[in-house]
């Protein structure tokens, strides 16, 4: 289960409405039924990366806007403009924690039915929508 420290860090990332035509967020795609299956699956290193990124992105990122964390104690632009400095930091690894957020939000975001027909991503074989001719 994520603290809510974690939602607000992951729907800063990825708010629901953020662009005119794809409305979802990350938990309208379903982050939580996600997580569930990810921290059941995925290997323990891509596990525990992704809660050190999460970790960096509370309490680390408002420092390199001068500001004191947690980031949750801000308002949206303030939280976007904190993780857009730990996007860009001179810090490797804070740099590589940030890649780690958004490759798991990818993972889901991109998991979804709704987000790909939206983005026009054609049907895979394996989809039960798709027609099969003979």
């Amino acid at each position: 289960m994520l603290s809510q420290q974690s939602r607000i860090v992951l729907d800063t990332l990825l708010p629901s409405g953020a662009h005119p035509t794809l409305k979802y967020g990350v938990f309208d795609a379903g982050f939580n039924e996600f997580w569930a299956e990810f921290e059941r699956t995925a290997l323990p290193p891509l596990r525990w990366g992704f809660r050190a990124a999460l970790f960096a992105a509370t309490w680390i990122a408002p420092l390199l806007i001068l500001r004191p964390p947690p980031l949750t104690l801000y308002d949206r632009p303030t939280r976007e403009r904190a993780l857009a400095e730990m996007a860009l930091s001179r810090f490797y690894i804070l740099r590589q924690l940030f890649v780690i957020l958004k490759t798991i939000i990818c993972f889901c975001y991109g998991a979804d039915r709704n987000v790909r027909d939206t983005i026009g991503y054609p049907l895979q074989h394996d989809d039960p929508r798709r027609q099969v001719s003979r």
